[in-house]
């Protein structure tokens, strides 16, 4: 986490506010949007320092949500532009087993409004703020007092093409 924001705190604009991390990308790596491929395949995550495996898995753990979004932000080369955050930071999974999801309860959203103020803090300038899903837009709306520039389809559960069509949109009024 520190190498990608090291990586962004110059050149960010964007931040792409997502609901919460899934149990093949985000809760591995700690970086919203982003599984294990992303994390050892991706050169435009961090600056200079690579980055390994966070699971214990043979082969890179992929996430489909991850590779749409990371995919957008390579076509508009604009990955050291776009921090990826979410709603409720922490991984929510059910009782049965972590390699679940499970949307967060709205407590746990309203926990995450501390997190964001802090990772809004280590920027020196102001981010437009971009909600991915329903859960991140709710979210904001609920914190009160951050400015929401937009609201952009979740790529999961057929909202891929949405998810892409919205993205290209604000990334081209915003970059």
């Amino acid at each position: 986490m520190e190498a990608y924001l090291e990586a962004r705190e110059r050149s960010a604009r964007i931040l792409l506010l997502g609901e919460a991390p899934s149990h093949r990308g985000c809760r591995f790596t700690g970086i919203a949007f982003c599984s294990e491929v992303e994390l050892t395949q991706k050169r435009d995550l961090v600056a200079r320092r690579p980055l390994r495996l966070t699971s214990a898995q043979d082969k890179p753990m992929r996430e489909r949500s991850a590779a749409v979004i990371w995919d957008e932000l390579e076509r508009a080369g604009c990955a050291r532009e776009v921090v990826l955050w979410n709603a409720f930071p922490w991984h929510p999974h059910g009782l049965e087993a972590t390699t679940t999801n499970r949307k967060p309860r709205l407590a746990e959203v309203q926990q995450g409004r501390d997190a964001f103020e802090a990772l809004m803090a280590c920027f020196t300038h102001r981010l437009c703020v971009l909600a991915v899903g329903k859960v991140a837009q709710d979210a904001l709306a609920r914190w009160g007092g951050i400015e929401c520039r937009g609201y952009i389809r979740h790529p999961a559960q057929g909202g891929e093409a949405k998810f892409r069509a919205q993205f290209r949109e604000h990334a081209a009024a915003l970059l």
